[in-house]
């Protein structure tokens, strides 16, 4: 499913009509629908036309005769709200996640790509916290075992968030300096988490 998000990739779509097609072909694939709820789950044009006004989709720049050419970052923006709509957030916790983000930053949000190639090594580890693994003794801290961290000095402190869920973190670890990206990074938890269900 989230590969024929990426095929999108670098298409353009002419006209509004074009566009709400696409788009709700592709919310149907991701099955982005909110149970219970009184959203559309597929959007058409009239629904677009609220998401432009609300700065939820970013404003076309460029133009086809008198057709509004919409891009792979517009249609990005749109299956993003429909996922947060999907997941009961407010159209103003909405705006504050989509507006500004990049295609990978939306791609990512959305479920459709990791995250970026960076922290490789701080990646594998988080994803190996995620995998079923054999249960250890309960403590507090704990000394890294050298072969995972050459062999680093830092120590890893166990934080449990509920019954059978840890999260780990390392002595020189800082959180993230912005909002935006403590939001990103709590979408990315919430992603793997959802994905451990699946």
């Amino acid at each position: 499913m989230a590969i024929g998000v990426l095929k999108e990739k670098g298409r353009k779509y002419v006209g509004l009509p074009e566009f709400a097609r696409v788009s709700g072909q592709l919310v149907s694939e991701l099955q982005l629908e909110q149970q219970r709820g009184t959203v559309t789950s597929v959007p058409d044009e009239r629904t677009i036309r609220y998401y432009l006004a609300e700065g939820l989709i970013q404003t076309p720049e460029e133009k086809q005769g008198t057709a509004s050419v919409f891009n792979y970052l517009n249609l990005l923006q749109l299956l993003t709200v429909k996922k947060l709509q999907a997941e009961h957030l407010p159209i103003r916790k909405i705006r504050e996640l989509v507006a500004g983000k990049s295609e990978q930053e939306l791609e990512t949000l959305l479920g459709v790509r990791g995250p970026s190639g960076k922290n490789t090594e701080a990646k594998r580890y988080l994803e190996s916290l995620l995998a079923p693994a054999p249960s250890a003794p309960p403590t507090e801290t704990v000394a890294a075992p050298p072969q995972q961290l050459d062999a680093s000095p830092h120590s890893w402190q166990r934080v449990e968030i509920e019954p059978g869920l840890e999260l780990h973190v390392r002595s020189d670890y800082a959180p993230p300096a912005t909002t935006g990206k403590t939001r990103s990074l709590l979408e990315r938890a919430i992603h793997r988490l959802r994905r451990l269900r699946d």
